[in-house]
């Protein structure tokens, strides 16, 4: 069957006409139009569509001979209602997790965008994202806040401190203990304390105005100074009995924090030597020396 379909319908005698030859179309063919063969009619040869082809047939044959096919059972036609309505829960469901997926992709994005503008922001990339000098020390550390620890570097906090002090004042970014007894740094402690605060401000203050949600008292309660005093008399050579006393905390929690405080030393080092401060690496390194010994570094307790 082929109907001659006019280019413009726009003229009423060409309507006519079309309307007329479908009214003869409607009348040769009661029902429906024969559907055309796609290979006798359409001349398509490639042997993959007539593969498929003969699946089509071979399913439409099994579903007609079916015996739920057509069928009139109450049963029946209540549980295939019930099998529509899950497909639709179904692709429900589906709809809901492409949402879920996008929002996440915006989300994450907006995180990405407010990450870059910190960056930006500290000078550690510069306006075309490309890393800067402060960027390629941040990129050393990874044990604590690495911003954080950047900027310490770089505001010089390290060079006027003693070895113990350094890592006195780095235990507080490493000790992840609570303590029920007040804390009262020393005197040599102050200085610098203040400063660790100060600078953990300025940073959560740019990454707030950088659109990232972040909240500031939660951000300096990371910093833990409780194990400052036993940290300090550690790297002075006291006993690993008496700095128990100095303290509620358990002794496996100490030496676990020691541990910690061993890798962030040493990535600080290498922090420096990204910088060509050679003289604060070996601070660093000889920070090190001081807390590796005894039973805190032990390979095993069982001795």
């Amino acid at each position: 069957l082929r109907v001659q379909v006019p280019q413009d319908l726009k003229d009423r005698e060409a309507r006519d006409g079309m309307r007329a030859i479908l009214l003869k179309v409607k009348k040769q063919f009661p029902q429906k139009p024969p559907l055309m063969d796609p290979v006798e009619d359409m001349k398509i040869t490639d042997a993959n569509f007539k593969k498929a082809m003969r699946k089509v047939e071979n399913l439409e044959e099994r579903l007609v001979k079916n015996p739920v096919h057509e069928t009139q059972n109450p049963e029946v036609l209540h549980n295939y209602q019930r099998f529509e309505k899950k497909m639709e829960v179904d692709a429900a469901m589906q709809d809901v997790k492409k949402q879920i997926k996008a929002a996440t992709k915006t989300v994450l994005r907006d995180d990405l965008k407010a990450r870059l503008r910190i960056l930006r922001r500290l000078e550690y990339t510069n306006e075309d994202n490309v890393i800067q000098t402060k960027g390629r020390v941040a990129c050393e550390v990874n044990t604590a806040d690495e911003l954080l620890l950047t900027e310490l570097i770089f505001n010089g906090i390290f060079n006027e401190m003693s070895v113990e002090q350094i890592v006195a004042l780095m235990s507080c970014l490493v000790n992840g203990e609570k303590t029920t007894a007040e804390f009262v740094p020393k005197e040599e402690f102050t200085a610098a304390l203040r400063i660790l605060y100060d600078s953990c401000k300025r940073v959560t203050q740019i990454a707030i105005e950088s659109k990232m949600p972040l909240d500031e008292e939660k951000e300096l309660s990371k910093i833990s100074p409780s194990l400052m005093d036993v940290t300090y008399a550690w790297a002075k050579g006291a006993k690993f009995s008496v700095i128990c006393t100095m303290t509620d905390v358990f002794e496996g929690s100490i030496i676990r924090m020691m541990r910690r405080l061993e890798e962030l030393l040493r990535q600080l080092a290498g922090a420096a030597r990204a910088v060509g401060d050679l003289a604060l690496s070996e601070k660093f390194l000889s920070g090190i020396v001081k807390i590796k010994r005894d039973i805190v570094f032990a390979a095993s307790l069982y001795l």
